[in-house]
């Protein structure tokens, strides 16, 4: 299962490639993912907080910098 959160985007319909009619789902329960890839650096999250509950997170705009934690895998 592949699952986005967002707080500008609520809703991603079709692209120029893909048609992914997806929702963006709520932070909540974060453990219940293989894997939380960051993929751009917001300020309104709280990426202590998403580190720990997350079981590994691949961080691919350095967000997590800062943080100490074998779960975060830099990119």
């Amino acid at each position: 299962m592949v699952s986005y959160n967002d707080p500008y985007f609520p809703f991603v319909g079709r692209g120029r490639k893909y048609d992914l009619q997806m929702k963006c789902s709520s932070l909540d329960n974060l453990g219940q993912y293989d894997c939380v890839l960051i993929v751009t650096d917001h300020s309104d999250y709280d990426y202590k907080k998403i580190v720990d509950q997350a079981q590994l997170v691949v961080d691919s705009r350095n967000a997590t910098r800062g943080i100490k934690s074998g779960k975060i895998v830099h990119c």
